[in-house]
């Protein structure tokens, strides 16, 4: 570290910068290599130069502009008064996001704070110039090889994205999006984000309101707009009637009309009452729900998308997404997992392994059952009934256990044990 005297700003086009998990590389071409060694990891030697380089430029939706992405997955744009403001520009970069998601490539959404000032320099290299989220301070660490190792490691064996396949992805992705106006890509990016934080409570709130938005597109499209012309007062009016037409009433109707399948119904039925509960009741709503509306609206998207003839466009997009759900039950594949790469940590008293001197410090751990008898009847109850289980499970031939005579050993410290 050094004092800084004199503060000298950096003379470039300045960008206002996003920044998405998880970490996507993006290569100029096939021939734009990363690859660096566990050995470059553990000591900082990688190429940080190409972390700081521009990849190209794809169409971010704000022509006559482009939008450029670096090497590091950033996205940037120039930062006009128009494109400067945060929202403005959250709501920009989390559109291009959203259709990077659906057109098939992985990544959550930008937060206010993922949001970040840089420059461009006429060398095709940039410069970030703050950030105040983790999202922020990993690139930031990474571009200048002050992150720390366990940072690094995200450098390492990384699948690099050309930018080609970028530029398809998000095509394909607008042009779905494109299908489903007005969605808010803003609030459905923020939902399958919280739902891969296992947030669900949030993530239900957000895909519902975008299933509502979609399902009202459905229906000016395929019901109100049947009243254009028909000469019956009034009817037109009574259709729009939010009164009387709510969504379970217009999902009802569209079911009828062979424009909402019967799985995805069943998938509304699950995530409109969790969502009643929760808002009416407070009911904290359980993954089954919030993977019912996850995959509710991606139905409703694929519908919307293909002419209401096929719900299964955006199944892999969405499975990318319930496959990362931090909240999904572990598999035992992933159970059995070895560690690839691993480092020791900082040991602590009680640790086999500590060595060295410490402070002790005596809890006064009391039993449970000293002060709550009726936990200590539960626990007598189920270890009872372990001891049946186990007692049934045993083979006829197994010999008795024996009793040794040997009693437990006593700890040497003094005081109440939990």
């Amino acid at each position: 570290m050094k004092v800084m005297t004199k503060l000298n700003k950096p003379e470039g086009m300045p960008l206002v910068m996003a920044f998405s998990a998880p970490l996507k590389l993006i290569t100029k071409d096939a021939g734009d290599q990363w690859n660096p060694t566990l050995e470059d990891i553990n000591r900082s030697t990688y190429d940080y130069l190409k972390l700081n380089r521009a990849s190209g430029f794809i169409d971010g939706g704000v022509a006559p502009y482009m939008m450029l992405v670096g090497f590091d997955g950033s996205l940037a744009m120039p930062a006009l008064p128009k494109f400067a403001q945060p929202d403005v520009a959250l709501k920009i970069f989390n559109r291009v996001f959203l259709e990077m998601l659906l057109g098939g490539i992985y990544t959550e959404g930008a937060a206010p704070a993922d949001i970040c000032p840089g420059v461009l320099f006429h060398t095709g290299y940039i410069r970030m110039l703050s950030g105040a989220s983790r999202n922020t301070s990993l690139h930031s660490g990474l571009r200048d090889k002050s992150a720390s190792v366990s940072d690094n490691i995200v450098l390492l064996r990384q699948m690099p994205v050309t930018l080609a396949a970028l530029d398809a992805a998000i095509k394909r992705g607008r042009k779905i999006l494109a299908q489903c106006e007005p969605l808010g890509a803003e609030i459905a990016l923020a939902g399958t984000t919280h739902y891969v934080a296992g947030a669900l409570a949030e993530a239900l709130t957000c895909l519902w309101t975008s299933i509502e938005q979609i399902v009202s597109r459905i229906w000016r499209a395929e019901v109100e707009a049947t009243s254009q012309g028909d000469e019956i007062p009034s009817r037109g009016g009574f259709l729009k009637d939010y009164r009387v037409w709510t969504t379970s009433a217009r999902i009802e109707l569209l079911f009828q009309k062979g424009l909402i399948m019967a799985e995805t119904y069943r998938h509304l039925n699950l995530a409109r009452k969790a969502r009643n509960e929760f808002i009416h009741r407070g009911t904290q709503p359980d993954l089954i729900n919030a993977t019912a509306a996850l995959q509710a609206l991606f139905q409703l998207m694929s519908a919307c998308a293909s002419g209401y003839k096929n719900i299964r466009l955006l199944d892999a997009p969405c499975q990318q997404i319930t496959s990362r759900c931090m909240r999904r039950p572990t598999t035992d594949e992933e159970r059995n997992l070895q560690p690839t790469y691993w480092r020791d940590v900082a040991r602590v008293p009680g640790e086999s392994q500590f060595k060295g001197t410490y402070e002790p410090f005596d809890l006064k751990l009391e039993p449970i059952s000293s002060f709550d008898p009726a936990r200590a009847a539960k626990d007598r109850r189920e270890r009872s009934k372990i001891d049946e289980g186990a007692s049934l499970k045993r083979p006829a031939s197994s010999a008795p256990i024996k009793n040794t005579g040997t009693r437990p050993r006593k700890s040497p410290r003094k005081g109440n044990q939990a």
